[in-house]
């Protein structure tokens, strides 16, 4: 007789493909609602295509920066991965002293 008693593994159904969020530039004169923004483009993309899209400078590169926590975001890294629903986020310049 077999004692074992069988496991029940709970699928865990994966999160939406797609989220969105709040940006501003960090001036504040521009605001956009991100939606339907794909969790797997690198944040560094996502920057590009918001300041593009807030008209600010083409030849400036930008970074994003977590209001919440006011991490900047890895440009490589996923934005899903470093976001949380609700976030809020400002696009602002990408400055290197030195």
């Amino acid at each position: 007789m077999d004692n074992r008693q069988g496991s029940v593994v709970a699928a865990v159904a994966p999160g939406p493909a797609t989220f969105s969020f709040e940006a501003a530039d960090v001036t504040g004169m521009h605001r956009v609602v991100a939606i339907d923004v794909q969790r797997s483009l690198p944040a560094g993309a996502v920057a590009k295509a918001l300041a593009a899209r807030m008209a600010l400078p083409e030849n400036v590169p930008w970074a994003l920066r977590d209001e919440q926590t006011s991490a900047y975001l890895d440009d490589a890294k996923p934005i899903g991965e470093q976001l949380q629903l609700g976030a809020k986020v400002t696009v602002t310049p990408k400055t290197h002293l030195g």
